[in-house]
């Protein structure tokens, strides 16, 4: 597959040296300096710089990131959701474990009711969390190929995240069926 990003600089730069290297051999002779000609001395300060030259690579005004950069970036708003995420179900199982003790201490009230206030709480939780996901992956995968990587780079953050969801979910009915078995 054909890097176009990699194509049209390479065309650019193709372009600059060839209408650099025309510009020396057309020139009128007239006009070129010979050694009987006075040459002036032009001096210009120099400014080292003061970070690393090729890292973050620079082209005009593009910059593009390593995919490591991207996905470390990445990696950590993919952690803070999940973990604000994990508080909010935490506090909702919390929530919800102190209210089966009252209803189980009672004995009033209807335990499908009190499933249906959770589960529809937990759903909000999950809907909230899909589309906050869905906007960072969508995020990276946008920066991603526009610094002329491939989109399957992305594909393990969804993996992972899939995975996650999977795993918490099966916890959490783990942790509420302990609750109402004791």
């Amino acid at each position: 597959m054909i890097d176009m990003r990699r194509v049209t600089i390479f065309a650019f730069i193709l372009l600059v040296i060839i209408y650099l290297g025309s510009k020396y051999v057309l020139i009128d002779e007239k006009e070129s300096p010979t050694s009987h000609t006075q040459q002036r001395q032009i001096v210009k300060e120099l400014e080292v710089p003061g970070q690393t030259v090729f890292n973050p690579t620079k082209i005009g005004h593009v910059e593009v990131s390593s995919v490591g950069e991207i996905k470390a970036t990445y990696q950590q708003k993919f952690e803070d959701l999940e973990a604000k995420t994990n508080e909010k179900i935490d506090a909702l199982f919390n929530k919800a474990k102190n209210d089966y003790q009252e209803f189980s201490e009672a004995g009033g009230g209807s335990l499908k009711d009190l499933y249906k206030k959770y589960a529809d709480e937990g759903q909000k939780i999950e809907d909230e969390t899909e589309a906050a996901f869905k906007v960072l992956y969508e995020e990276m995968s946008k920066e991603l190929v526009s610094n002329g990587y491939n989109l399957a780079e992305a594909e393990e953050f969804k993996d992972k995240y899939m995975e996650q969801k999977e795993l918490r979910k099966s916890e959490i009915l783990e942790k509420a069926l302990s609750i109402v078995r004791n």
